[in-house]
């Protein structure tokens, strides 16, 4: 029998609403047969295993110390084994775990899926693209789109990889902001510039589906 995919659900989780909304968004995947990764379910609870190291012995601060890095090893591990990402940009701005998290996963070539319905944003109205850039500037806006954005993103994925097993998505991207810091180095005319982004992106818009 093959293996469901494994989705790795990254987002805030520090209030009630906030992990409410994450598992109504890891329950959609289960509903269409994902596997999940939810770190307030599956993870590791700083506030539930703190005491722990205070009984047997630990200062607060050796205590927080090895707490923090378990999780962060535990994250990384997880995001790296599981086979898609789904990001939680809710919010006044982005979770910074999340936003790391689904750094690691776009690094692996994991497929990304974002999902975002608050208007609010830190650009104008604009999605930043450092973060939409990740999912290829697509961003979900309801929840029942979740699934069947990555079936389709897993009925995408490439196989290839470079020579030096860097992820073919992180290599070409990597020689395109290359390509664009020559430019910036040895053109100080924004005309050559702008001719270089057109040649290397043409028009990528911030999409909702």
């Amino acid at each position: 029998m093959k293996r469901s995919n494994k989705i790795y659900c990254a987002g805030p989780l520090f209030n009630r609403s906030e992990r409410n909304e994450m598992a109504q968004i890891a329950q959609v995947l289960r509903d269409s047969d994902f596997d999940v990764f939810l770190p307030q379910e599956d993870g590791l609870e700083f506030a539930q295993l703190f005491p722990a190291f205070l009984d047997r012995g630990f200062d607060t601060k050796e205590a927080q110390k090895i707490l923090n890095l378990a999780i962060f090893s535990l994250d990384v591990y997880e995001v790296i084994n599981s086979d898609g990402l789904v990001l939680n940009m809710n919010g006044r701005v982005p979770d910074e775990g999340a936003m790391v998290e689904a750094g690691i996963a776009w690094s692996h070539n994991k497929p990304i899926v974002i999902f975002n319905d608050d208007e609010r944003s830190l650009i104008q109205g604009s999605c930043n693209p450092l973060v939409v850039g990740l999912s290829n500037f697509d961003i979900i806006s309801e929840y029942s789109q979740i699934p069947i954005k990555f079936k389709e993103k897993f009925s995408q994925v490439s196989k290839s990889i470079t020579s030096d097993h860097t992820p073919l998505q992180f290599e070409t991207t990597k020689n395109k902001g290359k390509a664009i810091s020559e430019c910036i180095h040895t053109q100080k005319d924004y005309g050559q510039l702008a001719e270089l982004l057109i040649t290397l992106f043409g028009t990528e818009p911030c999409i909702k589906s």
